[in-house]
């Protein structure tokens, strides 16, 4: 179609300026990531109008205020802007009754005057105030390219063209736009570019700019304190994720620091995006006109498999979307109704999951009692997680019987159960179950696959004592388990336990848990696994498997994460020796990789001080510098999500 449907015209203020008038406000249509202010306020002092604006932003008890600003405005000919309009719903009424009141015949307004507004799209802002005005949205810039274009839109040509340090500032300046840009666009990887979507906007990049001016007044850069303030407070003052943290500041290194500045840097290997040799403004906009339409994922210092995961992400949000506005009802056709579908999904379920889990059955060996009559930490670890699935698979059985029963006209069909009957059409995990349930992203066939798996784990452990390796994807608590490993290495050689932790040694064996329990189902009670006998039996600490790397692999020749294979998601991670270890210090060249329950990667911190999606940092040896897979957003799952 062309240039013109891909790119977004830089919103010219000039031109919007002459539609307005008097009596026709400009409101403003927020997005998230974009913030208009700073545009507004420089094109008041290009008018000459800089000491003439009042501004308030909008929310509980700030519309009489308001008010009584326009009231003066519209006599003494200022320009008024009221920002953040849908926070002061209760006020919008007041605020239609006045900007109709502009075009009444008797109403003197001087001429001057001019009203702006800013509003996130919301159901309560005043239609007629909508109609009668200049509307223009502001939505921040797809691509690398437009981004950084915008940012120099906006920038005036003595800030950029006239400092003391010449066309060292010039790199500095353009080195802080990309990393910008770059932070903003990691944002469509979804958890591959942050754990947390968060909404950097333009106001972030001025304020990074206006530090950058106030510390370099005397011809030196104090790189310490002005990477300390953009990375930890301008930005990093959004970011609530210690992951994202390390990965900003990851990021910053690469665009702001003195190594930039060296002659012939390039932010990138392909050697296609660097910071021009120029003295002036417009050269700097040639040369990102020229810079790619579309984003190659290493610029972000990502895996080509990142776009995949990318497009994924973009096709199951159109998919839900399209399951979601489906009509319920179906035509009369040979095909079984909605009815018999779910009725026959709910008994498969029931026939597949077990009655309970029952601690009464578990093996003598678990029981046994150390010399200061206690029980194995790793046994109360197995009560606790008996307990979980309980609860869950109690829950599970009552709302089937009870969707059973509404199907045939036994019980009302609640709303509850209306809901789950939906979610079974459409392949989801009911609410009512995932509230109750671990942290899951898959569909309903793969949950209960999952959770039949669960069960049989924690079913075989209780009954045949402990596995060889403890499957870790397998838990509801999985720190728990954790936890309970250096508690027993902490009885066991009577050492303090906050001075324990892991670490890994890995073993070259890929375990997959469904041959597992199938191999378990084969063997007689009391006979070792087939697949065990591969194993070493650790004199301390637990063998785990079960983990998934995501955006790295494993190496098995040279023992250490190298880059993914193309379109290979998740391969597995071998069997991993979780060893307890004292004021254990590891080497600098270890990355420090996060381990999640989920590919989601976001949590929140849960009542326990625990993190509902984070487990554990899993030290994996690396040929590379940490900074190449921080970049990379590699990470390790419990999970995937099919």
């Amino acid at each position: 179609l062309g240039k013109q449907f891909i790119e977004n015209p830089p919103v010219d203020l000039a031109t919007l300026y002459q539609d307005m008038s008097s009596s026709t406000p400009l409101v403003f249509i927020l997005s998230t990531g974009s913030d208009p202010m700073g545009a507004f306020q420089r094109f008041a002092k290009e008018r000459g109008y800089s000491e003439r604006v009042e501004s308030i932003s909008l929310g509980q008890g700030q519309g009489p205020i308001a008010e009584k600003m326009i009231k003066d405005a519209l006599k003494s000919g200022n320009w008024v802007f009221l920002q953040n309009c849908h926070l002061a719903v209760s006020w919008m009424l007041a605020m239609e009754e006045l900007i109709k009141s502009f075009t009444e015949p008797n109403m003197s307004i001087h001429e001057s005057f001019r009203l702006y507004l800013s509003s996130m799209p919301s159901n309560t802002f005043p239609v007629t105030v909508l109609q009668n005005s200049v509307k223009v949205t502001n939505e921040p810039p797809k691509g690398l390219r437009a981004n950084i274009r915008r940012a120099f839109t906006e920038m005036t040509a003595s800030f950029f063209e006239e400092n003391i340090l010449g066309k060292m500032w010039r790199k500095i300046i353009f080195g802080i736009c990309f990393f910008h840009a770059i932070i903003q666009e990691r944002k469509k990887f979804g958890p591959l570019g942050w754990n947390i979507c968060y909404e950097f906007n333009d106001s972030d990049r001025e304020c990074a700019l206006l530090n950058l001016n106030l510390y370099c007044q005397e011809g030196r850069v104090p790189w310490d304190a002005l990477t300390y303030i953009t990375g930890e407070i301008t930005y990093g003052g959004r970011v609530t994720d210690a992951w994202d943290q390390r990965c900003l500041r990851t990021i910053l290194r690469r665009f702001f620091s003195p190594e930039t500045l060296q002659e012939g840097y390039k932010y990138s290997e392909s050697g296609i995006y660097f910071a021009p040799v120029a003295d002036s403004l417009q050269d700097f906009k040639d040369y990102i006109e020229n810079l790619p339409l579309s984003d190659d994922p290493e610029i972000f210092g990502m895996h080509e498999n990142a776009n995949l995961a990318f497009q994924r992400k973009e096709t199951n949000t159109l998919i839900t979307t399209i399951l979601e506005v489906q009509p319920r009802s179906t035509a009369q056709g040979s095909g079984k109704s909605n009815d018999e579908i779910v009725q026959e999904l709910a008994s498969t379920i029931l026939t597949k999951i077990p009655e309970k889990l029952d601690m009464d059955a578990a093996a003598e060996s678990l029981l046994v009692k150390d010399d200061r009559g206690r029980v194995d930490s790793l046994t109360t670890v197995l009560g606790q997680e008996v307990d979980r699935f309980n609860g869950l698979l109690k829950l599970l059985r009552i709302s089937l019987e009870t969707l059973n029963k509404a199907i045939a006209g036994f019980v009302v069909m609640s709303e509850e159960m209306e809901r789950v009957y939906h979610s079974f059409l459409n392949n989801q995990v009911p609410a009512l179950w995932a509230n109750a349930a671990y942290p899951s992203l898959k569909p309903l066939g793969g949950w209960v696959k999952d959770l039949v798996l669960r069960t049989a784990f924690v079913d075989f452990w209780l009954k045949r004592g402990p596995p060889k390796s403890f499957w870790i994807s397998g838990f509801f608590f999985p720190q728990g388990f954790l936890t309970g490993t250096l508690q027993n290495h902490a009885r066991k050689y009577n050492l303090p336990i906050d001075e324990l932790s892991f670490s890994y040694n890995f073993i070259p064996v890929y375990r997959d848990q469904t041959q597992v329990a199938e191999a378990a189902k084969q063997t007689h009670f009391g006979s070792e696994l087939p697949m065990d006998a591969l194993l070493p039996s650790p004199e301390d600490g637990v063998l785990v498997h079960g983990m998934f790397m995501d955006a790295s692999r494993w190496d098995d020749e040279e023992m250490t994460i190298e880059d993914a294979l193309p379109r290979q998601m998740n391969p597995m991670l071998p069997v991993v020796h979780f060893e307890p270890q004292q004021s254990y210090e590891p080497s600098p060249t270890l990355y420090h990789a996060p381990l999640y329950k989920t590919g989601l990667r976001a949590g929140t911190l849960s009542t326990t001080g625990h993190s509902t999606n984070f487990v554990v940092t899993v030290l994996l040896p690396s040929k590379r510098p940490s900074d190449y897979w921080i970049s990379k957003g590699s990470a390790l799952l419990c999970q995937l999500n099919d």
